[in-house]
């Protein structure tokens, strides 16, 4: 048989794929149209039920899908600390929204480090692993671990029945939080650091076609008790010095 003759029921069966796909895109790109086209006789004869039925599961369209850096979610971390004091009651600081600082910082910045979005980041895993703990597991978590060990927490999270991944990514997370908050608090205030504390929250963004501003929602909030300051080395300590107080 002819090398040509031979190719022939390749070539064809490759010109019937490519002209499917060909009518598949065509029919796709038809029904997206008629989707957006505003009521007509046409998008009436075809009808809004299953037109919605297939573009609706896969290809829904929206503002918020395509907006630039559009989330559904706002989250953030805050940081307090117990600083020495001459009479032998540490002083407690104020409460610093560090993810909202850090957003001020980074706002004229044209090329910002990964580093400035590190407290929403972190307050993000934080969220998820408290979700994860569950209600019981929650309340545990904000009991004071500054001069108790951690490992009797987790004896007493799976005395509760919290699953054992739960509590061992949350154990990992509250000792990035605690580093965090630790690092961040010797960058911002004078004096002796003796214990820290964080809380995460995040609040539902309003859809865009609501009068309600992002401002005037509330957060919901996950607190931790107090935890061991942690000093870290030399170019931790330097980094958040240089960050905090530029």
């Amino acid at each position: 048989m002819p090398e040509t003759d031979a190719a022939e029921p390749a070539r064809t069966w490759r010109r019937s794929v490519v002209l499917v796909l060909a009518i598949l895109a065509i029919l796709h790109s038809v029904l997206v149209a008629l989707w957006l086209a505003p009521s007509g006789p046409v998008r009436q004869t075809v009808g809004s039920n299953g037109l919605s039925s297939y573009v609706d599961p896969y290809f829904r369209q929206g503002w918020s899908n395509v907006q630039p850096s559009a989330q559904q979610v706002d989250e953030t971390l805050l940081v307090r600390a117990r600083i020495a004091s001459g009479d032998g009651l540490p002083a407690t600081t104020d409460w610093v929204d560090v993810a909202k600082d850090q957003t001020v910082q980074r706002r004229h910045d044209l090329t910002p480090g990964r580093s400035s979005l590190s407290a929403r980041r972190l307050a993000t895993n934080l969220n998820a692993a408290m979700f994860r703990l569950g209600e019981a597991g929650r309340d545990l978590v904000a009991d004071d671990y500054a001069t108790r060990s951690l490992s009797g927490l987790r004896d007493t999270l799976e005395k509760r029945g919290v699953d054992d991944n739960a509590i061992a990514v949350y154990l990992i997370d509250d000792q990035m939080a605690t580093r965090f908050a630790s690092l961040y608090a010797q960058a911002r205030w004078d004096g002796e650091i003796v214990e820290v504390q964080y809380r995460s929250g995040y609040r539902r963004v309003p859809p865009r076609s609501s009068e309600v501003r992002i401002k005037d929602v509330d957060f919901t909030w996950f607190d931790q008790g107090w935890r061991p300051f942690y000093r870290g080395p030399e170019g931790a300590r330097t980094a958040f010095r240089d960050w905090v107080g530029s």
